[in-house]
C-alpha cells in the first residue's frame, strides 16, 4: 500500500473510533480486548461438539446436534428472533463404518475407502456385474449395466489453462504471511509438498457423473492416493440421489481392480443405504444494533455453512460464534449496526446449494436483503498442512495455507492485511479476485457463501465484505477430527474477523465501497 492508503486507513479507524463521542466503546470495535475475545481453549470446548458429531449431514442426528449446540451459544449471547427457514428432502444415509459397505473383485475381499455419496439404494443386497475398466482418453462405447471402474485423470502438463492456474496452484496476492514456505505461483504442487491442491484436483472431477450418465450398475472410484487420505474421504461436488451404487478405493487397492476391469471380471458390490424424509433449515438471527426494528437499521451479513464430514466441514459457524460472543459485550445502543447470522445448510446436501435455491432463506424473502451493507464469511478454521511421502500422509509442521478475502476497496484491503499481521495469522493470503496481486497476476477466486459479496455472480450481494477460507487438504476426510486441528490457529483466525467485523459496523460506507 502505498503513502497515502495507509494513512487514509489510519484516518478510517480514527474516524470510526472517534463518531460517536458519547459511545464508551468506540475503541473496541477495531481494537480487540482479549477479555471479551474467545481463546483457544474456549474454541476447542466448541470444536469437541463439532468432533462428537461427525459426519455432520444435513438432517441427520450429528447435524442436529451441532446446531442445536450453536443456537443455544447464540442465544446466551443475546441473540433474538432466531428462527428456522425450513424445508423437507429426501436424506440418503448408510453406516460410517465398513459394515455397510464392501467389494469382492474376481472373488477376492478388497479393501474400501469409503461410499460414494448419495448413491442410491439398489445394491443393499448386493449387485454382482461384469467390470469395465473407464479410459479417459478412450472410454468404452457403453457401460450400462455394468459396474465401472474409474480411474482420476493425471494432473494437465504445462501450459495450464486459466481455470488449472486459478483453482489448483498458488495464485497471487495481495500480501502473505510466512513468505517463504509457498510452492512457485502459479505450478504444480506436487503432494510431497502439500496434498491441498492434489486432492481437490481430484476430487472436483465429479467421476460420479460418468457413472450415472453412462447408467452404470455401479461404480469404483480409484484415486490417486495413499489409503491413509481415501479413508473416509466424502463425495464431492456432492451429487444428487442417483441409481449407481459406488465405492472409493485408493492407489494400492485399486491397482488390481483395474486390472480385473480390463479383463472383464467379475465383481460384488454391496452397499446398504436407507432414504428417509427428513428437515433441512436454515438458522437466521439476530444481534441487535441501536436501529434494529426500524428501517433506520443497517446490517452485516455472517455467513457460513454448518454441514460437512469434517472437524473444519463446516466449522465456520465457530468462527461467527466468536464474532457475536465479542460484540455481544457491548451494548445494543452501542453497537451501530446489526449483526445478522445467517447458517446455511446445503453444501453436503444432495445436489449442494442449486438444488434448492427455490427454497432459500433469500429466495424466500428477498426483502431480507434491503438492511445488508456488509459481509463476513468464515469456513474452514484451524486447519493445518499435510503432504503424502512413499505412501504414507505426514504432518507439514505448518498451517494449512488459507485465504483472507477483501472486495476491491484500499481501505478494506489495508484493513485486512492490518488484522492478519496484528493477530498472528500464520500462512495466510490476502486476496482481491477482483484485481491483479502484487506480481500482477490473478489471485484466487472467492469461493464459498462469502462469495455472495461479489457483484458479478448468481445470487451475489455487492457488499464490502471479508471472508476466511482453508484450503481442507487433509479435512476432505470424515476420519479428520479434532486431533488434527489447530486450536491456537482457530484463536488467531477468529480474532482476525472480529476485528474486520468491527471495521465494517463502523466504517462510513461511501469510504468502503468497492471498486
Amino acid at each position: 500500500m502505498n503513502r497515502f492508503v495507509t494513512m487514509a486507513f489510519a484516518v478510517l479507524l480514527t474516524a470510526t473510533a472517534c463518531s460517536d463521542s458519547s459511545n464508551p466503546y468506540a475503541d473496541k470495535f477495531t481494537n480487540i480486548d482479549p477479555a471479551w475475545a474467545v481463546t483457544a481453549d474456549e474454541g476447542y470446548e466448541w470444536a469437541l461438539v463439532k468432533d462428537a458429531n461427525l459426519p455432520a449431514i444435513t438432517g441427520s442426528p450429528e447435524w442436529n446436534n451441532y446446531i442445536g449446540f450453536l443456537e443455544e451459544k447464540l442465544s446466551g449471547y443475546g441473540v433474538v428472533d432466531m428462527h428456522h427457514n425450513s424445508w423437507t428432502f429426501d436424506r440418503w444415509d448408510t453406516t460410517d463404518d465398513s459394515s455397510g459397505w464392501s467389494l469382492v473383485s474376481d472373488g477376492e475381499p478388497v479393501r474400501v475407502a469409503h461410499y460414494a455419496a448419495n448413491s442410491g439404494i439398489s445394491a443393499n443386497e448386493g449387485i454382482t456385474a461384469e467390470l469395465i475398466y473407464y479410459d479417459h482418453d478412450n472410454p468404452p462405447e457403453s457401460i450400462e449395466g455394468k459396474i465401472v471402474v474409474i480411474p482420476t485423470r493425471p494432473h494437465p502438463e504445462p501450459p495450464y489453462d486459466e481455470n488449472y492456474i486459478r483453482n489448483f496452484t498458488f495464485n497471487d496476492y495481495e500480501w502473505r504471511a510466512n513468505d517463504d514456505s509457498y510452492w512457485e505461483l502459479f505450478e504444480f504442487v506436487p503432494p510431497e509438498f502439500s496434498i491441498t491442491f492434489d486432492i481437490w484436483w481430484q476430487l472436483g472431477q465429479r467421476l460420479w457423473q460418468i457413472a450415472v450418465e453412462g447408467k452404470a450398475a455401479g461404480h469404483i472410484i480409484v484415486y490417486d492416493m495413499a489409503f491413509e487420505r481415501t479413508e473416509g474421504l466424502y463425495t464431492f461436488g456432492v451429487p444428487p440421489l442417483h441409481e449407481s451404487p459406488g465405492v472409493i478405493l485408493s492407489r494400492d487397492d485399486g491397482a488390481k481392480v483395474i486390472e480385473d476391469a480390463k479383463a472383464g471380471k467379475t465383481a460384488t458390490l454391496r452397499l446398504e443405504a436407507t432414504i428417509e424424509e427428513s428437515e433441512a433449515y436454515q438458522t437466521i438471527a439476530y444481534l441487535p444494533g441501536r436501529h434494529y426494528g426500524t428501517p433506520e437499521d443497517e446490517q452485516i451479513l455472517l455467513i457460513n455453512h454448518t454441514d460437512g464430514p469434517s472437524i473444519t466441514q463446516d466449522n465456520g459457524a465457530l468462527g461467527l460464534l466468536a464474532i457475536v460472543k465479542y460484540f455481544s459485550n457491548i451494548p445494543r445502543e452501542h453497537r451501530p449496526r446489526t449483526l445478522t447470522v445467517f447458517l446455511d445448510s446445503r453444501h453436503y446436501y444432495p445436489g449442494m446449494e442449486r438444488a434448492s435455491n427455490d427454497v432459500s432463506w433469500l429466495t424466500r424473502h428477498p426483502e431480507a436483503k434491503e438492511p445488508f451493507v456488509g459481509i463476513i464469511q468464515a469456513e474452514h478454521m484451524g486447519e493445518m498442512d499435510y503432504r503424502e511421502v512413499d505412501g504414507k500422509v505426514e504432518a507439514v509442521g505448518l498451517a494449512e495455507q488459507s485465504y483472507l478475502w477483501s472486495r476491491n476497496n484500499p481501505l478494506l484491503i489495508e484493513a485486512a492485511i492490518a488484522a492478519a499481521k496484528s493477530h498472528g495469522w500464520e500462512r495466510v493470503q490476502v486476496a482481491v479476485p477482483e484485481r491483479k496481486g502484487v506480481n500482477g497476476g490473478l489471485q484466487q477466486v472467492w469461493w464459498g457463501v462469502g462469495s455472495r459479496a461479489l457483484r458479478d455472480c448468481e445470487r451475489c450481494l455487492d457488499l464490502p465484505g471479508f471472508g476466511l477460507g482453508g484450503f481442507l487438504g487433509m479435512y476432505w476426510t470424515t476420519a479428520s477430527g479434532i486431533e488434527r486441528w489447530n486450536k491456537e490457529l482457530f484463536r488467531n483466525q477468529a480474532h482476525t474477523m472480529t476485528e474486520l467485523t468491527g471495521v465494517l459496523m463502523t466504517a462510513d460506507l461511501a469510504e468502503i465501497e468497492p471498486e
